[in-house]
């Protein structure tokens, strides 16, 4: 005999059943094999930096594709440190911005020589990939 709860119109029954045969144990058991997930990789999205040589421990941001007088963030971060301000001249590769992102400093340097106009952001601002960062003269 086996004990079993059953419920009715959400009316809960308990019911004594004999069982007089059991069809499930002879059943083959299968094993358990659990579905396959079809994983696409991601591409980034190209950039205009991609090809160029980066110097150790620097990120070069791109200009972005509207606006060639603006430098754009390459990633997410915050902004820990700004060491230029308007009116400096810069030269390709100088670092104008520091970033940090997961506990790591990134350093993005300009991606240009040229005087910087104007900055659009200020320490501890949070900056979101493609964010413009500065504008040049």
């Amino acid at each position: 005999m086996k004990k079993l709860r059953i419920t009715v119109n959400g009316k809960e029954y308990e019911v004594e059943v004999e069982v007089l045969e059991d069809t499930d144990s002879s059943a083959p058991q299968l094993p358990f094999v659990p579905p396959v997930a079809q994983v696409t990789p991601m591409t980034p999205p190209p950039t205009a930096f991609a090809s160029e040589p980066r110097q150790k421990g620097a990120f070069k941001a791109s200009t972005s594709a509207y606006d060639a007088n603006s430098l754009t963030s390459p990633m997410n971060g915050v902004v820990i440190e700004v060491p230029v301000k308007p009116g400096d001249s810069v030269k390709e590769g100088q670092v104008v911005v520091v970033l940090e992102a997961m506990k790591m400093k990134t350093n993005i340097s300009s991606s240009r020589d040229g005087v910087i106009a104007d900055i659009k952001v200020k320490v501890n601002d949070s900056v979101e990939l493609g964010q413009v960062l500065l504008t040049y003269k």
